[in-house]
């Protein structure tokens, strides 16, 4: 039995196999001496955002707004749970989240707008009842992105982390979603398996975003939720 530095007996802790699979899709894992760096080319990555977050934290006092942001992140990362099992990693962002499968199956871009889907509705009706003007946004991209994981061998843990294209334009493209949209870019509306309207209205803004290949400045593509007789919303 070990013993910490404040005299407390440390007992060794048992984790079942689906809290085993929740922490590897958190920044942190345990250590285990074994490093990942992956090339993930067919990633899909889910950039959300709360808009109006700011006018919120400028009008209401700490209490509003820990209370808010708790239930925000306590309810988001519920839903990751049930509904984006098989996500390989998530992270929360102040009022925002980043969540990534590594593959673009068919099942996973299902699993990625049913987040979407499930957490706005959740929002609109419960969470954001009494602010009325804020309202979840996001983007959903089809790119590549790099695994990689660096270790902190003095805690015990080791961190875990994405970069890529295909995380820079989910929050690049997040930006100019509006309440309740989630934008998609060029490659993943391309094969026809995500039901989606096309806008030029905001190809000027797109422009001032940095970092952006050409290709995904032509147009905006915009989700359209469909329901199972397969009408547009």
């Amino acid at each position: 039995m070990a013993v910490s530095d404040t005299g407390a007996s440390e007992q060794p802790v048992e984790l079942d196999i689906s809290s085993l699979m929740a922490l590897k899709k958190m920044p942190v894992d345990i250590f285990d001496g074994i490093y990942v760096g992956e090339v993930k080319t067919e990633a899909l990555t889910l950039c959300i955002d709360i808009r109006h977050f700011s006018k919120f934290l400028r009008d209401n006092d700490e209490t509003a707004v820990f209370t808010l942001i708790k239930e925000f992140t306590s309810n988001f990362l519920s839903c990751v749970n049930q509904f984006g099992y098989n996500c390989s990693y998530y992270k929360l962002v102040g009022d925002g989240a980043i969540v990534i499968w590594d593959t673009s199956t068919d099942g996973n871009i299902k699993e990625a707008l049913l987040v979407f889907d499930s957490f706005t509705d959740f929002s609109n009706e419960y969470l954001f009842a009494s602010y009325p003007d804020l309202g979840l946004a996001g983007a959903l991209v089809l790119e590549k992105v790099f695994k990689y994981e660096i270790s902190a061998e003095t805690s015990g843990l080791k961190y875990r982390d994405y970069v890529g294209y295909g995380i820079n334009l989910a929050c690049r493209l997040q930006t100019l979603a509006k309440k309740d949209e989630l934008i998609l870019n060029s490659r993943l509306v391309q094969d026809g398996r995500i039901p989606h309207e096309t806008q030029k209205s905001k190809q000027t803004h797109m422009q001032f975003l940095k970092g952006m290949r050409e290709e995904d400045r032509t147009a905006l593509y915009l989700y359209r939720h469909t329901d199972p007789q397969g009408r547009m919303d």
